[in-house]
């Protein structure tokens, strides 16, 4: 699993050299034992380390929703905004019974780890009104291709200061990386 950690640490390493408000916001994160109590014993190890890298985002006063995102509309989420989250998904196919999510956006979409017991976690967009979609094998994949979208300007900084998103490009570094 060093490879996700690399993973985080290079999607750290790029906003903190855009300039991102986030990455000085970002919440340290917890132990594997502190997630496994949450979320069970049979949490699979990249669930535990993506919490290990950020338990969610300090809200300051002033702050708004573009400032707090990792990539374009989205936000790391603590263990425990996760957890309250859950609720208001219940009966998602795709989501199952073991999942929590990772990322969310102002409006209720979401990255979400979903996982079987004993395998590890792949993960689903969640789209409010829209059916949920397995979009990568893995946590490390997600992080990577976000690294990518970086790398290829798919993800960028706009000239209002905003974070936002190339679909064409973000589309190709997707097909790429996850090859679908």
């Amino acid at each position: 699993m060093r490879a996700l950690d690399a993973e985080f640490e290079g999607l750290r390493d790029r906003l903190e050299a855009m300039g991102r408000p986030v990455v000085a916001w970002m919440l340290p994160g917890v132990d594997a034992d502190h997630v496994a109590s949450v979320l069970g014993a049979a949490v699979p190890d990249s669930v535990a380390q993506w919490f290990r890298w950020c338990n969610g985002v300090a809200v300051v006063p002033g702050q708004i929703q573009d400032q707090v995102n990792v990539i374009p509309g989205y936000s790391p989420l603590s263990l425990e905004e996760g957890l309250r989250m859950r609720d208001a998904y219940t009966g998602d196919d795709v989501l199952g019974d073991h999942w929590v999510p990772l990322l969310g956006s102002g409006g209720g979409d979401l990255y979400a780890a979903v996982w079987a017991p004993g395998e590890e976690a792949v993960v689903a967009g969640v789209l409010v009104g829209e059916p949920t979609e397995t979009e990568f094998s893995s946590i490390e994949q997600m992080v990577t291709t976000f690294n990518v979208c970086y790398d290829r300007g798919a993800f960028f900084v706009d000239d209002q200061g905003r974070l936002a998103m190339s679909p064409d490009l973000y589309d190709g570094v997707y097909d790429q990386v996850v090859g679908q």
